[in-house]
Protein backbone atom coordinates (compact mmCIF):
# COMPACT_ATOMS: atom_id res chain seq x y z
CA UNK A 1 0.00 0.00 0.00
CA UNK A 2 3.03 2.55 0.70
CA UNK A 3 4.58 1.91 -3.06
CA UNK A 4 1.30 2.72 -4.42
CA UNK A 5 0.87 5.98 -2.76
CA UNK A 6 4.75 7.00 -2.68
CA UNK A 7 3.89 6.25 -6.66
CA UNK A 8 0.73 8.09 -6.84
CA UNK A 9 2.52 10.81 -5.32
CA UNK A 10 5.80 10.90 -7.58
CA UNK A 11 2.94 10.94 -10.37
CA UNK A 12 1.36 14.26 -8.66
CA UNK A 13 4.25 16.29 -7.83
CA UNK A 14 5.38 15.68 -11.77
CA UNK A 15 2.32 16.68 -12.70
CA UNK A 16 2.56 20.05 -11.17
CA UNK A 17 6.28 19.95 -12.21
CA UNK A 18 5.22 19.98 -15.86
CA UNK A 19 2.41 22.14 -15.91
CA UNK A 20 1.99 24.48 -18.58
CA UNK A 21 -1.38 26.12 -18.85
CA UNK A 22 -0.38 29.58 -17.11
CA UNK A 23 2.80 30.11 -19.06
CA UNK A 24 3.81 31.72 -22.32
CA UNK A 25 4.34 28.39 -24.84
CA UNK A 26 7.69 29.71 -25.80
CA UNK A 27 8.80 29.81 -22.09
CA UNK A 28 7.18 26.42 -21.20
CA UNK A 29 9.08 24.69 -24.55
CA UNK A 30 12.15 25.86 -23.05
CA UNK A 31 11.74 25.01 -19.67
CA UNK A 32 10.57 21.55 -20.46
CA UNK A 33 13.70 21.04 -23.13
CA UNK A 34 15.90 22.41 -20.43
CA UNK A 35 15.09 20.16 -17.69
CA UNK A 36 14.34 17.09 -19.94
CA UNK A 37 17.22 17.09 -21.80
CA UNK A 38 19.15 17.76 -18.40
CA UNK A 39 17.82 14.95 -16.76
CA UNK A 40 17.25 12.30 -19.11
CA UNK A 41 19.43 13.31 -22.33
CA UNK A 42 19.20 9.68 -24.18
CA UNK A 43 15.37 9.87 -24.19
CA UNK A 44 14.77 13.67 -25.33
CA UNK A 45 14.58 14.92 -28.04
CA UNK A 46 14.48 18.99 -29.13
CA UNK A 47 13.56 20.75 -32.50
CA UNK A 48 14.39 24.32 -32.64
CA UNK A 49 13.92 26.99 -35.96
CA UNK A 50 16.38 28.46 -37.78
CA UNK A 51 18.85 25.24 -38.18
CA UNK A 52 18.34 24.21 -34.49
CA UNK A 53 19.47 27.89 -33.16
CA UNK A 54 16.11 29.40 -32.79
CA UNK A 55 13.62 28.85 -29.89
CA UNK A 56 12.18 25.52 -29.00
CA UNK A 57 9.33 24.58 -31.54
CA UNK A 58 8.79 20.72 -30.26
CA UNK A 59 10.01 18.28 -27.51
CA UNK A 60 9.85 14.94 -27.66
CA UNK A 61 10.52 12.04 -24.93
CA UNK A 62 11.12 9.03 -26.07
CA UNK A 63 10.61 5.27 -24.58
CA UNK A 64 10.54 2.02 -26.05
CA UNK A 65 7.05 1.70 -27.04
CA UNK A 66 5.73 5.58 -26.55
CA UNK A 67 7.13 9.12 -27.67
CA UNK A 68 5.57 12.06 -25.98
CA UNK A 69 5.83 15.23 -28.54
CA UNK A 70 4.41 18.79 -27.24
CA UNK A 71 5.04 21.26 -29.93
CA UNK A 72 4.08 24.53 -30.99
CA UNK A 73 2.86 26.22 -34.15
CA UNK A 74 3.68 29.05 -35.24
CA UNK A 75 1.11 30.75 -34.39
CA UNK A 76 2.23 30.10 -30.73
CA UNK A 77 -0.63 27.53 -29.94
CA UNK A 78 0.66 24.09 -28.67
CA UNK A 79 0.08 20.71 -29.61
CA UNK A 80 0.25 17.56 -27.85
CA UNK A 81 0.81 14.01 -29.49
CA UNK A 82 1.73 10.40 -28.18
CA UNK A 83 2.71 8.37 -30.54
CA UNK A 84 2.71 4.28 -30.15
CA UNK A 85 6.21 2.83 -31.53
CA UNK A 86 6.33 -0.95 -32.26
CA UNK A 87 9.97 -2.10 -34.11
CA UNK A 88 11.41 1.49 -33.92
CA UNK A 89 8.32 2.15 -36.38
CA UNK A 90 5.38 4.79 -35.48
CA UNK A 91 2.30 3.01 -35.92
CA UNK A 92 -0.24 5.38 -33.97
CA UNK A 93 0.03 8.69 -33.44
CA UNK A 94 -2.77 10.34 -30.99
CA UNK A 95 -3.43 14.34 -30.17
CA UNK A 96 -4.31 14.58 -27.05
CA UNK A 97 -4.66 17.56 -24.46
CA UNK A 98 -1.87 19.31 -22.25
CA UNK A 99 -3.97 17.84 -19.89
CA UNK A 100 -4.18 14.18 -20.91
CA UNK A 101 -0.35 14.95 -22.03
CA UNK A 102 1.82 15.52 -19.12
CA UNK A 103 -0.27 12.96 -17.10
CA UNK A 104 0.90 10.10 -19.29
CA UNK A 105 4.66 11.93 -19.33
CA UNK A 106 4.44 11.69 -15.45
CA UNK A 107 2.87 8.15 -15.81
CA UNK A 108 5.40 6.99 -18.22
CA UNK A 109 8.12 8.46 -16.03
CA UNK A 110 7.48 6.75 -12.98
CA UNK A 111 6.82 3.60 -14.46
CA UNK A 112 10.31 3.76 -15.91
CA UNK A 113 11.44 4.62 -12.95
CA UNK A 114 10.47 2.01 -10.77
CA UNK A 115 12.07 -0.11 -13.23
CA UNK A 116 15.46 1.61 -13.20
CA UNK A 117 17.70 2.76 -10.43
CA UNK A 118 19.20 5.69 -13.19
CA UNK A 119 16.06 6.46 -14.30
CA UNK A 120 14.69 6.65 -10.70
CA UNK A 121 17.73 9.59 -9.86
CA UNK A 122 17.25 11.20 -13.37
CA UNK A 123 13.33 11.52 -12.27
CA UNK A 124 13.91 12.88 -8.63
CA UNK A 125 16.62 15.51 -10.18
CA UNK A 126 13.75 16.68 -12.73
CA UNK A 127 11.34 17.29 -10.47
CA UNK A 128 13.94 18.59 -7.64
CA UNK A 129 15.68 20.67 -10.26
Amino acid sequence: MTDNFDQELQVEILSAALTIERQETRDILKLLAFKLRRALPQNTQVQRQWFGLGAVTAVTLCFDDYHYQINRDRYGSITAKVMKIVGGVKIKTTEVSVTEWRQAVAAALVQVSSRNTEMREALSKFILG
